[in-house]
């Protein structure tokens, strides 16, 4: 793989040492949560700029950044402890196409992208109608869900990947 994802294990292994961000402790469960994170890019429409939303220790939208230097992305994560080794990450692996938000994502002013992902974060039905205003309307969806979605688009292993156009949205 990439020099950059075994930074990014390492860090996230020390950090969740001291911080507990994340319930992987093994360098294995994280490599696989970073296939996971850029497999998407194998099926999905190119994009120059995405909001992750609730970013938390970095998946996908960290590697997804590595993958996509060209691209914009706007990782948003409220959370103190998990902001703040977003930004020490980007920073640490130069990743000057990623801006950190610390805020909830419905207290953005709004603005707008061509991808909006999240991973485990609120029904996919939710999120759309949350963040459906920040998407270009030739935009997409990208949810990483367990494998019990039903509105799937794909699935890899226990992943179910929702990619859905603005453009396809009733009403």
């Amino acid at each position: 793989m990439n020099d950059k994802f075994d930074i990014f294990c390492d860090e996230l292994l020390k950090w969740n040492k001291i911080h507990n961000l994340t319930g992987y402790k093994s360098k294995d469960l994280i490599f696989a949560n970073i296939r996971d994170s850029i497999y998407p890019l194998s099926f999905i429409n190119d994009f120059k700029s995405a909001i992750d939303i609730g970013s938390g220790n970095g998946f996908p939208a960290i590697l997804l950044a590595i993958q996509k230097i060209d691209c914009r992305f706007y990782l948003v994560e409220p959370n103190n402890k998990k902001s703040a080794f977003l930004n020490h990450i980007a920073i640490k692996l130069e990743l000057e196409n990623v801006e950190i938000i610390k805020n909830k994502f419905e207290k953005l002013p709004q603005f707008k992208v061509d991808l909006i992902t999240s991973r485990a974060l609120f029904k996919s039905d939710r999120l759309i109608e949350l963040s459906k205003d920040f998407l270009n309307d030739d935009g997409y969806f990208l949810f990483y869900k367990g494998n019990n979605e039903k509105n799937a688009y794909k699935r890899m292993g226990n992943r179910s990947y929702v990619y859905q156009a603005k453009g396809d949205l009733n009403g």
